[in-house]
């Protein structure tokens, strides 16, 4: 398996879970039988607006598999963000799904070319930004420490 594939499954299980559940209403006529409160308290804990909610479950499981090869460009490590920084994940994820420029982010990470033009476009850029850097950390004081520091 790829890590895009192992990475990719992370998103798209947050995103998943969700659409999954509203998919079993979406079959019957529960959806419809959700009040007005119901459907803003099921927002309200995911953290996200009522029109948010119903983006995303228009877009589904693969809402934001761009995020999953993003990360990937840089060698992020996705796992260790849900491990580490759920939070930030999940912001990640939701930003993702609801993005409009998941076009030209396929279009340049097909290319090759995402881990120049991403700040262009991306508006999750600031959020990965700092990941990079943050991720630099542990090896530049790995550098400074040597092979022989305790």
């Amino acid at each position: 398996m790829t890590s895009i594939t192992k990475s990719a499954s992370i998103a798209g299980c947050l995103l998943g879970r969700i659409a999954d559940w509203f998919e079993r209403f979406r079959e019957s006529a529960d959806i419809r039988a959700l009040s007005a409160s119901e459907i803003e308290s099921i927002a309200r804990d995911l953290r996200v607006q009522r029109a948010e909610l119903e983006a995303l479950i228009a877009h589904g499981r693969h809402g934001a598999k761009e995020l999953s090869r993003l990360l990937d460009v840089f060698g992020i490590d996705e796992r260790s963000i849900a491990r580490k920084q759920p939070g930030v994940l999940h912001d990640l994820t939701m930003v993702c799904a609801l993005c409009a420029s998941k076009p030209r982010c396929n279009r340049e990470t097909r290319a090759g070319t995402a881990a120049l033009q991403y700040p262009e476009y991306c508006p999750n850029a600031y959020t990965i930004d700092a990941l990079r850097k943050e991720s630099l950390i542990p090896q530049a004081v790995d550098f400074l420490r040597g092979p022989a520091c305790c």
